[in-house]
């Protein structure tokens, strides 16, 4: 199918070529294939199929019009030749029939060949010449009318992220579905790109425990063109840059084993990203994507989210938290494996699942790191035992659902004499007790190893979930007397982009 303005582009060539070659009658098929082959190894591009059909890798730019100018202006050339001939108008009816016809489809051969060949190079440069922009894709989950202490868009720095997901949206009767405070708070965040244009506003639809219209959704064609339709409307109207998606997940809830929800969810991102062709709208897809081997193999066909998303955000974290089934500590967010951790515990780290990714097909440039700046409580079994691992008996006391926000975390080690801070030397992240509480969470300092194992990889960039759950106040001393506004997605920012890797912020106390 030649969806692709530039795919268009390079057949058009192709078959022009071709039937001028044909026409010609001094040029074979296998001498065509090879003329193109050499065009594909002089211009790095990958080009297969030549005789019939054409296909070529992703690039971003189309042929530029003048050169589309040049073809159309050479076939009114290639016409008039031919038309000034056969009515016996002009000096050209002196010239032997065999000899004109040559000679033009010659000058067009020649003509075509260089078109082809500079088009070829100026897409095929550009594939190679431009890299991706990093990513920092920061969530910020949408505030409620009632509460008072909460985040809102005139608080955010506009220059702090590249990408803001705003969540979270819900499919009700296949439609996106927002009330009437949540839609003002989205054009209070549009706002933002006054002070900075190059700043990207999604739309995050679902979440964790709102995603429960997918399912009817996505079941076929005609629901997921409603979907389709809605994503467009509010795109529109209010000024969005693109839509994220937040399935959590897809073919994972027992009662639907079956009903091919994989499959479906590769046909939705394959119909959005063609309505964005179709409209010729450069929106934006992107999708948050679990983190655990065992619900991506059952969730996913790697491949078609590879071929449509600008981008994955990868949700490296959440890896321990208490539940009946895990009644352990364990660390939230751990960069890389704990010499202790064997088997399955082993996979549970943002190394693991960053090349598990990569080994499944996900370019390194689609890839997103999660970084979370929340943590997870636990309540030891015994006190005296604190080490990664030990047995827990529920959330913590510092919280009611197991979640803490990073400044509360922060001020907790400030304010108390009695507080241990150790710092996981193989993990690369911190965790802290006191009493009987335990709290593994993310400090400016990790958060940087992240950025850094981000560059070193030359990964796409970080997500940071959420700016609401940072400092976003500024409560955290940055152990010189000043505080700071979103620390954590600070480092972040700065490790990634400036290549900087000091922490913007740090907690004062810590034991090894």
């Amino acid at each position: 199918m030649c969806y692709k303005t530039r795919e268009c582009n390079l057949r058009v060539l192709k078959t022009v070529y071709v039937v001028l070659l044909a026409m010609w009658g001094k040029m074979k098929k296998e001498e065509i294939n090879n003329k193109f082959k050499r065009l594909k190894e002089s211009e790095s591009i990958v080009i297969v199929n030549v005789g019939t059909k054409l296909k070529c890798t992703t690039v971003k730019k189309p042929i530029p019009v003048i050169w589309r100018l040049g073809i159309v202006t050479t076939c009114l050339l290639f016409i008039f030749i031919m038309i000034t001939y056969m009515t016996g108008l002009g000096p050209l009816n002196s010239i032997p029939h065999k000899s004109l016809w040559r000679t033009s489809a010659h000058i067009n051969v020649y003509t075509y060949t260089h078109l082809a060949s500079m088009a070829i190079q100026h897409i095929a440069s550009d594939q190679l010449e431009t890299q991706p922009d990093r990513v920092v894709s920061c969530y910020y989950n949408l505030p409620s009318e009632s509460e008072t202490k909460q985040l809102l868009p005139s608080n955010i720095d506009p220059h702090l992220c590249t990408h803001i997901n705003i969540g979270f949206a819900r499919i009700v009767n296949k439609q996106i579905t927002l009330d009437d405070y949540q839609y003002k708070t989205i054009r209070n965040v549009v706002k933002l790109k006054q002070k900075n244009p190059g700043l990207k506003i999604l739309l995050s639809v679902g979440g964790s425990g709102n995603d429960n219209g997918f399912s009817d959704m996505v079941v076929n064609h005609a629901s997921r063109k409603i979907f389709i339709k809605s994503i467009k409307s509010i795109l529109r109207n209010y000024s969005l840059d693109g839509i994220d998606l937040d399935w959590e997940f897809p073919a994972v809830h027992r009662e639907k084993i079956g009903a091919r929800e994989r499959q479906h969810f590769s046909q939705l991102l394959r119909e959005i990203r063609m309505e964005y062709y179709r409209e010729k709208r450069n929106y934006i897809l992107t999708i948050a994507a679990a983190a655990p081997e065992a619900i991506v193999n059952l969730a996913y066909d790697i491949d078609q989210v590879n071929q449509y998303v600008d981008f994955v955000n990868i949700m490296t974290y959440d890896y321990h938290f208490y539940n009946k089934y895990t009644p352990f500590t364990g660390l939230n967010s751990p960069l890389y494996p704990r010499s202790s951790e064997q088997m399955y515990l082993a996979t549970l780290n943002v190394n693991y699942t960053v090349h598990m990714y990569l080994d499944k097909g996900l370019d390194r440039s689609k890839i997103v790191v999660g970084i979370p700046t929340y943590g997870h409580t636990f309540s030891l079994v015994n006190a005296n035992n604190p080490r990664v691992g030990s047995p827990a008996s529920g959330f913590g006391s510092l919280s009611t659902s197991g979640f803490i926000n990073y400044p509360d975390v922060c001020v907790l080690v400030q304010n108390f004499t009695d507080v241990s801070v150790v710092q996981d030397n193989e993990a690369k992240v911190p965790y802290m007790y006191r009493n009987t509480d335990w709290v593994s969470y993310d400090t400016p300092q990790s958060v940087v190893e992240k950025a850094n194992f981000i560059r070193e990889n030359n990964l796409r960039g970080a997500m940071i979930y959420s700016l609401n759950a940072d400092d976003y106040a500024g409560f955290c001393d940055t152990g010189v007397g000043r505080t700071a506004e979103f620390p954590l997605a600070e480092s972040v920012k700065h490790a990634l982009i400036f290549n900087n890797s000091e922490p913007s912020e740090r907690v004062n106390k810590s034991t090894e």
